[in-house]
């Protein structure tokens, strides 16, 4: 049996789109042409693929099988396609990159203001999400790579995975908030007092321990709701509402350096391995990146060498106990001492 590409194509897009109005839109084609393309597809296996309704198309049984090797087989000519345009040189100057919610404020910014300064002309397509609803987007080959946790993603063949770094996690709130009270050593109980903003999406150790934590003693404002209460992808966001209220939002150190030296936002002395996250570059194994993509990861795994060195020189400092205040008594007394 041997069919057509074009028409795989076709009955693919009839597929998504439940109509043959849209579906000839979609493929750039006439109704009537997508209906003979049908029903050379149906004559050539033997048995109807699609059902027509009041209500729309629909695949047959024996359609949705066809369409499932269909649609690998349409993958694996465009990634054909693609190799080839690689090894001829004839790449195009565009990456479609997914990014983490951390990542894109750790590292991810800065690495496309670099490759940007170093190629003007390049298209770049950058999709912020959390990795959960990334990876499926990476499996469809909607995305050329992503760089995100993979603290869930475990062995997976189908993946290339170069990993990164492991980065701690900090939960800053704004200037004169309840926690940063002299008191006894903060636990996440007391953290969880308060709303907690951050990825909606933790990775399940993160979330067990949180959990784990809010459930034990006193429930606070997390007594049976969900964890962060304040869910979002945007750091920026992160920041502004850990800034304007009692909520602690869960932070990359590097990304509220700048907040933190204007006083308008403080690190609580708790470091949790429950915000600390396992960032990697993820493609599809028999993807191969193109010269720029790979332009673009080493950019990535210089800034993420850089972070790494800056987080191990400032944390120690910004988390070191802050020195007793003497009075001015004992300071006098003490340098008699010394003079003696």
């Amino acid at each position: 049996m041997s069919i057509d590409l074009r028409l795989l194509r076709y009955a693919l897009a009839l597929e998504e789109h439940r109509s043959f109005v849209r579906a000839a839109q979609e493929v750039s084609i006439s109704q009537p042409v997508l209906s003979r393309s049908i029903q050379q597809i149906e004559d050539i296996v033997g048995t109807r693929m699609f059902e027509r309704t009041s209500t729309g198309v629909f695949p047959t049984d024996a359609g949705k099988i066809f369409l499932e090797h269909a649609r690998e087989v349409v993958a694996r000519a465009d990634d054909l396609e693609r190799e080839m345009d690689l090894m001829k040189g004839l790449d195009k100057g565009e990456l479609h990159i997914g990014s983490g919610t951390y990542p894109s404020a750790m590292m991810v910014d800065r690495a496309v203001a670099r490759i940007v300064q170093m190629h003007p002309a390049i298209r770049l397509r950058i999709l912020t999400d959390n990795w959960s609803n990334l990876l499926p987007r990476l499996r469809k080959r909607e995305l050329d790579f992503a760089i995100m946790d993979v603290t869930e993603v475990g062995d997976d063949p189908q993946l290339h995975i170069r990993r990164l770094n492991q980065h701690q996690g900090y939960l800053a709130v704004r200037r004169g908030h309840p926690l940063l009270e002299p008191k006894k050593v903060l636990t996440l109980r007391d953290i969880l007092q308060f709303p907690l903003v951050g990825s909606s999406r933790f990775n399940s150790p993160a979330l067990k321990q949180f959990l784990a934590e809010s459930a034990n003693g006193n429930h606070g404002v997390y007594g049976g709701k969900s964890i962060p209460s304040i869910a979002c992808e945007s750091v920026a966001m992160m920041k502004t509402v850990a800034a304007s209220t009692d909520a602690v939002a869960v932070v990359p150190l590097n990304a509220v350096w700048e907040e933190i030296a204007a006083g308008q936002l403080a690190i609580l002395p708790l470091v949790s391995p429950a915000v600390r996250a396992n960032f990697a570059v993820v493609r599809l194994s028999h993807r191969s990146l193109s010269p720029l993509g790979e332009s673009f990861v080493q950019l990535v795994f210089e800034i993420d060498a850089e972070i790494l060195a800056f987080e191990e020189a400032s944390a120690p400092k910004l988390l070191a106990a802050p020195v007793p205040r003497r009075s001015k008594r004992r300071q006098v007394a003490a340098s008699a001492t010394a003079g003696a």
